[in-house]
């Protein structure tokens, strides 16, 4: 008797000192993935009746498809990270679990000011109407790297202006063996989707824009298209800019190209690539029509699928990543955002400015940050502005051929959408 007793506490010990486990799928590897564990032992450390179970899953495409896949065979973790056409296919399913309860939960919700103090372009990306589904997480903002070196030999300024870039562009373009090739150039961008976006806000055009029954409509058959396109052109045809697929840090770091814009996540490539070679510096994009800029990076969402507790528990975790202090954490030991106004109060990210003053550049441009479209589809709409900008670009279609084509494939999402 003594001994089933025994075993009957013991059970019962188990069972209530058990915490409550909250399973996060992520992408981060490396260093940022380091960082993030870092996070999650200090929540765990913190909790006595909740753990966190961090789970790299790979890249974004690889995340991705698990969670497309487990949605499919019921079989998702508490928690992930999500970009917000992820969670816009998701919610579809009906999986995604609204946040507004949890957030105005008296015990364990967040004030309004407090939601509030999240960078509105951030909050406006995790919210649906009125529903918000999703909390930030790793934001990034683009941004124009340069070499301070070079532009202060030439005694040029950092382009302000679309004109200012194309003059200095001009100016810096070097051809030093006279073989009608530059050895140098002045500008450099990558030949896809994100490259035509950021011109495009810039121009204060838009891939598809909202309609008066809200929903979204092609907006791509217009003038600031026409403008964008005719500007790479330009910089192409006068042997200004030099173009190409992939990332251009290396380049950068061997002094073949003198400017680019990327986002800020792309800093750690650059001093990697430029390390003893020249000094380097960043500054805003430069204005066109507009300041406007679009932000990259996830969110966190959470799923209905998770028992009652748990999305507690995940909403406590969720929480504590926007919090000022682990906001700021992150951003100073990743390269990210912080995503809070508050967070740039804390003692960490004021020592690091102070040692950093390229560390706040960036924020001079998030009240004209700008988000992706909440659309199921966005992924494949980008892949159809991919094709015209780089049809047009490499010659294989002529500019209104190039857009016509664009207009009707993304007519044809939207309609899928819409369905």
């Amino acid at each position: 008797m003594k001994r089933f007793l025994l075993v009957v506490f013991l059970i019962l010990s188990v069972t209530f000192f058990a915490k409550t486990k909250v399973v996060f799928w992520h992408a981060m590897g490396g260093g940022h993935g380091e960082v993030l564990n870092q996070i999650v032992k200090a929540f765990n450390e913190s909790q006595p009746n909740i753990v966190v179970e961090a789970v790299y899953i790979g890249n974004y495409s690889a995340l991705q498809q698990k969670l497309l896949a487990g949605a499919q065979a019921g079989q998702l973790p508490t928690i992930s990270q999500a970009y917000s056409n992820w969670t816009a296919k998701l919610l579809q399913s009906g999986i995604v679990e609204p946040l507004n309860k949890y957030m105005n939960d008296p015990k364990i919700g967040i004030t309004k000011q407090e939601w509030e103090d999240v960078f509105k372009a951030f909050r406006d990306n995790c919210t649906w109407g009125n529903t918000v589904y999703a909390v930030p997480f790793n934001k990034s903002l683009y941004i124009m790297y340069y070499n301070a070196t070079a532009l202060s030999a030439a005694g040029i300024s950092v382009p302000k202006s679309i004109n200012e870039l194309l003059y200095s562009a001009k100016v810096l373009t070097k051809d030093k063996n006279k073989d009608g090739k530059p050895d140098v150039y002045g500008f450099a961008f990558r030949t896809t989707v994100d490259t035509f976006q950021i011109f495009l806000m810039m121009r204060g055009g838009e891939i598809v824009k909202l309609g008066k029954d809200g929903k979204y409509v092609s907006a791509i058959d217009s003038p600031e298209t026409r403008e964008v396109l005719q500007f790479f052109k330009k910089l192409l045809d006068d042997k200004v800019a030099f173009a190409q697929g992939g990332y251009l840090n290396d380049i950068f770091g061997q002094g073949t190209v003198l400017m680019y814009i990327d986002t800020i996540a792309g800093r750690p490539y650059v001093e990697q690539s430029t390390k003893g070679k020249f000094q380097w510096a960043w500054a805003p994009v430069p204005v066109w029509k507009t300041r406007n800029v679009p932000f990259a990076g996830t969110d966190i969402i959470m799923f209905s699928t998770a028992k009652e507790e748990e999305k507690r528990a995940a909403w406590e975790f969720m929480k504590y990543l926007i919090s000022p202090e682990v906001t700021a954490y992150w951003a100073v030991n990743t390269g990210y955002l912080p995503v809070r106004r508050a967070a740039l109060q804390t003692t960490i990210w004021k020592q690091a400015a102070k040692s950093d003053p390229l560390l706040e550049i960036p924020l001079q441009q998030i009240d004209n940050a700008k988000m992706d479209p909440q659309l199921s589809v966005w992924t494949e709409i980008r892949n159809v502005v991919s094709t015209m900008f780089n049809d047009f670009i490499n010659g294989k279609v002529d500019m209104e051929t190039a857009i016509k084509r664009a207009d009707a494939e993304i007519k044809k999402y939207l309609a899928e959408e819409y369905k």
